[in-house]
């Protein structure tokens, strides 16, 4: 059961134990921290405020002028393509009473608050205060939309609140050259979709690297595709905040089995040639590398109970000039429209039996491992000042 005072007490790491054990002994983490708002709030806290959070691609935003709102745990943002071709993120809050300039995604030369109609330039400066003129205590030149911390990974964009945390790069480790061949500098997004999922999103991310699952939750769609010897490994061999395997299979993972695709990236060489690379950045980022495309599930948290997950199409930049790029693309957004449903459901029937009063979740098996190693870096980051 959850201890009965909240807030610090959850900071305890003596409730954690059985987390901490080795995989084959542990248990899952307590029911409390899919459930609790004082834990969410410590998530909050202690990852999305210091993480690098991807946010989207810069092919979202190609012309100057485009730009989209976002939230991250109910933070705020705006990212910006500016009249000077750099890509932005602000906080999404107007320096006058704090609120929001922009919603949804579009074009514009600047940004009119609606409740006082302050205007920003794209590059976050202060434009126009109507009926309101500068003087000693309200200069525009100090009163910019107030910037978040950007960096870049060829076309992929990530955001961080804490101005202290080492380098984009720092976090990424490994995974750039481990992707190089797949040639990410030539991806764009074709199609972004999402889901408003009632669970919380941590259930989403370990269901994406249980293995367990597959024939059970996708038996006549994804299990369809036959895996002959499936490698899941907690550490593969790769430095950074992420969580990684690989599935060797024949194919794309990309199509539900009896369909027809591109042809593979030429580009590709050794074991990327025969399955699936499937790297997650921490904390909600989860990637699915393989022959002939790319996609993304985003798992963007709207409270302890409730995530927004969004599925993301990539393909290299050429295939999209094909005259036929459309009708083969379809089918690859069929499987993603076929398989997200599947583990939205399971992840929201997982939610529902956390909400008994014990502890009913009480074991891991070896085709879970990666899930016990996610669940001891969320150990990890919210007992960070603690342990």
């Amino acid at each position: 059961m959850m201890p009965s005072h909240a807030g610090s007490v959850l900071l305890d790491p003596a409730l954690y134990d059985g987390v901490r054990r080795p995989a084959e002994q542990a248990t899952p983490l307590p029911n409390w921290c899919y459930t609790s708002d004082d834990f969410y709030a410590l998530e909050v806290e202690h990852i999305f405020k210091k993480a690098w959070n991807y946010v989207g691609h810069v092919s979202q935003i190609p012309n100057t002028g485009d730009f989209f709102a976002h939230e991250i745990t109910g933070m705020p943002i705006l990212i910006v393509h500016g009249v000077d071709g750099a890509i932005r993120a602000f906080h999404n809050a107007c320096r006058h009473r704090g609120a929001p300039i922009a919603s949804g995604e579009g074009n514009c030369k600047r940004f009119t608050c609606p409740y006082h109609s302050w205007t920003y330039t794209t590059d976050g400066a202060l434009f126009a205060t109507p009926m309101i003129d500068e003087d000693d205590n309200l200069r525009h030149a100090e009163l910019g939309l107030l910037p978040v911390r950007l960096e870049r990974w060829h076309g992929f964009l990530f955001v961080t609140f804490d101005d202290a945390a080492a380098p984009l790069m720092e976090w990424l480790g490994d995974l750039p050259g481990n992707c190089a061949g797949y040639g990410p500098e030539s991806l764009v997004c074709t199609r972004r979709v999402h889901w408003d999922v009632g669970a919380n999103w941590k259930l989403h991310f370990e269901n994406f690297n249980d293995s367990l699952h597959i024939p059970f939750i996708h038996g006549g769609t994804l299990n369809r595709q036959k895996v002959s010897g499936r490698k899941r490994s907690t550490h593969e061999d790769i430095q950074g905040e992420i969580i990684t395997h690989f599935t060797e299979h024949e194919g794309s993972r990309g199509l539900i089995h009896g369909k027809t695709g591109f042809e593979p990236i030429d580009t590709l060489s050794g074991r990327y040639t025969k399955g699936t690379y499937y790297p997650c950045i921490l904390p909600g980022t989860m990637m699915g590398w393989t022959i002939d495309c790319m996609w993304i599930f985003e798992l963007h948290p709207t409270g302890p109970r409730s995530v927004r997950v969004v599925g993301a199409s990539f393909f290299p930049e050429e295939r999209t000039r094909r005259n036929d790029f459309d009708e083969i693309a379809q089918s690859y957004y069929d499987r993603m429209d076929a398989i997200l449903p599947e583990d939205n459901a399971a992840v929201e029937m997982q939610q529902m039996g956390l909400r008994v009063p014990v502890q009913a979740a009480s074991k891991f098996t070896h085709m879970e491992t990666l899930c016990h190693a996610f669940d001891n870096w969320i150990v990890d980051q919210v007992l960070a000042d603690v342990e």
